[in-house]
């Protein structure tokens, strides 16, 4: 009987959820942006270089490196370095193979993973390591394994005996390569977002790699839930050098997981921001060989008048300024919700600032009931210094140098208190109805009148959107197919100094240039394209970046100009 009450109570829920869902969806569509122009695959008016390898798929890993001109790739099973001066002519490129051996295949097919997908060695890290060397990691057949890469001639660095060198892979590479996850190399140390066992159920921050000592996450005390990692970032925070109060800088990790904290009878997702402390060195007794730093909050992407919010990051954008202020950085994300699926998918950009996720931060702590599991504000004093902070200048002042040195009674409150009570709240920027967004890149761009933030959205069929925010209002400028089968957009790499966009899928690879202002011939189509790279020169339709000082061109991506309905040439 009890059972039976229970499923016609879910089954209501489902239904009164599934209308709510139609009616947000329904309700919303004003909201939705459409593309002023769209380009179809290969279509002559929107420029594109491609590159592909015969055999190669999964073109995921993508390392940008201006210090010696190179697009580096990673696939599966294989690697290449691209000349950015055209990365689709062949004599200008390398590539090498870091296949996996049959025994290895066949071990991972006798575990129960699929011989023709899952038993390969798929690149998940490709870093620079210092000037000569990269470091990149592979799934290897379900046994992830590190190695090393001479930038010089673009090889696997080998021993004496002629063996690849490779290192353990665990904790920084998932085993699976459906898995998602994320690496950043910081002055020599590892950061990884990623999961530590077959199973893909022991999740974990991992630091390794350099001199100081390895630390990670605490398991037993569930700091992670089924994460899913899409991004990380270092914010240099001590800077400026003399900072007056002798902070630390910091990793941040971006992901969604299950949000414990909700006592529904589903699993609620939730996207999260967590951070860690460069100096971090775990603790003397408490917290041995793990994060002492750790923190995390939840950010939460949603409409003002829609219950169901878009809660599933899919990638991140940290937009940070080019003189260094990171306290004017910008956290642009891509989400999705779990409720909207079918023919009511959804996506959504929204931005985030330095200040409300210090202001998170800074706040109040949540705690847990063990017995009943459920979750409370902490409204009671807490121990100093303040618990998962940086050492700061006020820490050492108090005999702390060092995590090392931190008060037990410190770090046991940080065991049990690392998510904060407020929450990082942001309306979308830019909206879209039927379409799911994968991979984001953004672009600060100084126009004729004042600076843009132009948004780069890849989706899950293989089209790239190019939008701007204007006084609170997205327009997208133009729509491009990028390849000639549907298939998700899984990497976005920026060149911010050359104009120039990377991105890859499951097939191949393509270069897109910011700007299309050729296309323009005229005037009326250059000004009200809305475009803030381009303006009219009184001849043609230019970069404004190429603009001199005191140019009289035309611009007006703001529209503050009642332009006439068909112009021509002035």
């Amino acid at each position: 009987m009890m059972a039976t009450i229970r499923f016609l109570l879910l089954l209501a829920s489902a239904l009164l959820l599934a209308s709510l869902v139609h009616t947000a969806a329904a309700d919303s569509d004003d909201d939705d942006v459409i593309p002023r122009l769209s380009f179809p695959y290969n279509a002559k008016e929107r420029s594109v270089k491609r590159f592909s390898a015969d055999g190669i798929f999964n073109y995921t890993s993508l390392l940008l490196s201006k210090q010696d001109e190179t697009l580096y790739v990673g696939a599966r099973e294989a690697l290449f370095a691209l000349s950015l001066s055209d990365i689709s002519r062949g004599e200008l490129q390398k590539n090498l193979t870091w296949s996996t051996p049959e025994r290895k295949r066949e071990e991972c097919s006798f575990k129960g993973k699929d011989l023709q997908t899952d038993c390969f060695n798929y690149v998940k890290i490709l870093l620079r390591l210092n000037t000569t060397h990269l470091f990149v990691c592979g799934t290897y057949a379900f046994n992830p394994i590190c190695a090393y890469i001479n930038t010089s001639d673009f090889s696997l660095v080998r021993n004496s005996e002629g063996n690849v060198v490779t290192e353990e892979g665990r904790s920084r590479c998932p085993f699976n390569p459906e898995h998602k996850s994320t690496a950043i190399m910081v002055d020599g140390e590892l950061y990884t977002g990623t999961v530590s066992n077959f199973l893909g159920n022991e999740p974990t921050i991992y630091k390794s790699l350099g001199s100081s000592p390895a630390l990670k996450t605490e398991n037993s005390l569930n700091w992670l839930q089924e994460p899913a990692f899409v991004g990380s970032a270092y914010l240099q925070e001590s800077l400026p050098k003399g900072s007056t109060h002798g902070d630390d800088d910091k990793i941040y990790f971006f992901f969604s997981e299950v949000g414990k904290e909700f006592d529904f009878f589903d699993n609620t997702m939730v996207s999260r921001i967590a951070r860690v402390c460069k100096g971090d060195l775990g603790g003397e007794r408490v917290l041995q060989k793990k994060w002492t730093t750790f923190l995390k909050a939840q950010l939460l992407c949603s409409l003002p008048d829609d219950g169901f919010p878009f809660n599933i990051i899919q990638d991140v954008f940290v937009l940070t300024p080019s003189k260094g202020d990171w306290k004017k950085t910008v956290f642009y994300g891509v989400f999705t919700s779990q409720w909207y699926k079918g023919a009511y998918g959804s996506s959504a950009v929204c931005a985030f600032s330095m200040e409300q996720v210090e202001r998170a931060f800074s706040g109040r702590y949540r705690e847990v009931n063990r017995k009943t599991q459920q979750w409370y504000t902490y409204n009671h004093p807490v121990p100093e210094p303040r618990p998962g902070a940086c050492i700061t200048n006020a820490t050492r002042a108090m005999g702390i140098p060092s995590s090392l040195h931190m008060p037990d009674k410190v770090l046991n409150f940080v065991k049990d208190h690392f998510l904060m009570d407020s929450v990082i709240r942001s309306r979308p920027l830019l909206l879209k109805r039927s379409v799911r967004y994968t991979q984001i890149a953004v672009h600060r761009v100084q126009g004729l009148s004042q600076a843009y933030d132009v948004l780069f959205v890849g989706t899950d069929d293989g089209k790239l959107h190019k939008a701007v925010n204007i006084d609170g209002k997205m327009h997208i400028v133009e729509e491009i197919t990028l390849f000639s089968e549907p298939q998700p957009v899984q990497h976005i790499e920026l060149d911010a100094e050359k104009g120039r966009l990377y991105v890859s899928s499951y097939s191949s690879l393509v270069e897109v240039p910011v700007a299309n202002c050729n296309n323009y011939g005229s005037c009326g189509e250059c000004v009200l394209s809305r475009d803030p790279y381009c303006a009219w020169t009184g001849q043609w339709c230019q970069d404004v970046r190429k603009a001199s000082p005191g140019s009289n061109w035309q611009q007006d991506v703001e529209r503050q100009t009642r332009w006439p309905s068909a112009m021509s040439h002035p």
